[in-house]
């Protein structure tokens, strides 16, 4: 699958650059869930791909990333205000 194409070698490696720093500025937690679900999908049913969803965001999302998501934007609404 591709989603982009490069003329050059530089632009593919400046794209990628780019793209390293939103997934790195991300909560790991959702990094890590979503190549747990995208390496799941490949290989089950859609049904059987929502229940695993499911049960993982019922485990995962019960960590400090999502307080902390919560207060980060909170802080940036506010300052937005100024």
């Amino acid at each position: 699958m591709h989603s982009r194409v490069f003329d050059t070698r530089e632009t593919l490696l400046d794209a990628a650059i780019s793209l390293a720093s939103v997934i790195a500025n991300k909560s790991s937690i959702a990094v890590q869930g979503s190549k747990i679900s995208l390496n799941y999908a490949r290989d089950h049913t859609v049904d059987d791909n929502f229940t695993f969803v499911r049960t993982w965001n019922s485990g995962m999302l019960l960590t400090e990333d999502i307080v902390n998501s919560v207060m980060a934007t909170s802080v940036l609404k506010e300052k937005s205000k100024l």
